[in-house]
């Protein structure tokens, strides 16, 4: 995230930002303006205008905060060209991870696809559309390409990033594997899924917003729940504990591919199913009964498990 200019904060971390105020000093003209109608905009004799024409589209969040840094090269005819990079913030540095472009023709033929920071093409003049994706970020904006011209654009995207780190209250990250979801709680897309992760720590690239993320464990019924406001280049770290203890399942006795567990709550209703000498699951504070069955033997264990509590359930033969 260092790379670009996305900074660390959580719930008992204080914020960070850092700015990157470089310029690019081989160009002739630049402009900051707000994304809004097609924008017309004057230049020294020597250099013709420039315009990015429409609305954002597919923008999940407030669009009319996306900008765009503009500079324009006088080229000779022929060597005409695009160079499109992105900001996470206005005054931060361009952006150098991977980012995923398309770029099309008025007519709606895709001329460049690719998944790098910057993409520098040579084109002719004409009208073309920019389609960004970047994390669960999508931008889209047409733009028109004057003869004698090579434009630069940096987009400012209004990114920052979530990293979720659930864990289980009292005894940390268990080996039972994790699932995250991010949920919009503001914006266009207000209640829709953005994104999710089954890896704990990744760092999902979100549009600035408000969210509510979802952990649950796969094996088990814990889950939990915490809001997070997302700022531009900034990356918010969440910690979810789950209120919830670990039952460390094992059976003594046969081999692995003999054994079938089911796992049960305390109205019978099942919980998880697996098959194996081992597994950790994550439940919710409750009473539980797990069974394995080897053999064709059941073993059955009723057991009781609390908030942080770690047991362990050994059945055999």
């Amino acid at each position: 995230m260092r790379t670009d200019s996305e900074h660390e904060h959580s719930t008992r971390v204080a914020h960070h930002r850092h700015q990157n105020s470089a310029r690019t000093a081989a160009v002739l003209v630049a402009v900051l303006f707000s994304i809004g109608p097609a924008a017309h905009f004057a230049h020294p004799a020597n250099v013709r205008s420039a315009e990015l024409s429409g609305p954002a589209t597919d923008v999940p969040f407030d669009g009319s905060n996306v900008a765009h840094e503009i500079a324009i090269e006088m080229v000779t005819p022929g060597n005409e060209g695009l160079k499109l990079s992105a900001k996470l913030v206005e005054d931060g540095g361009v952006i150098d991870r991977p980012i995923s472009w398309k770029i099309g023709t008025s007519e709606g033929e895709q001329i460049f696809s690719g998944d790098v920071p910057v993409a520098d093409i040579r084109v002719p003049p004409g009208d073309y559309a920019v389609d960004i994706h970047y994390g669960a970020a999508h931008f889209a904006r047409g733009l028109t390409l004057l003869e004698g011209n090579r434009l630069s654009v940096s987009f400012v995207l209004n990114v920052g990033g979530i990293r979720i780190l659930p864990r289980v209250q009292g005894i940390g990250l268990p080996a039972s594997p994790s699932h995250s979801r991010v949920y919009a709680l503001s914006g266009l897309r207000k209640g829709e899924l953005i994104t999710q992760s089954e890896i704990p720590g990744e760092i999902l690239r979100v549009p600035a917003g408000d969210y509510r993320v979802e952990s649950r464990f796969d094996a088990g019924n814990a889950v939990a729940v915490a809001d997070v406001k997302v700022k531009p280049g900034i990356m918010s770290a969440v910690e979810i504990d789950h209120a919830a203890g670990l039952a460390r399942l094992a059976f003594v006795g046969a081999p692995s591919a003999d054994v079938a567990w089911n796992v049960a709550d305390d109205k019978g209703e099942a919980l998880a199913s697996f098959e194996g000498l081992s597994a950790d699951i994550v439940l919710k504070p409750g009473t539980y009964t797990a069974s394995a069955s080897a053999g064709g033997e059941v073993l059955t264990a009723k057991f009781d498990i609390g908030a942080g509590e770690s047991r362990d359930i050994i059945l055999g033969n």
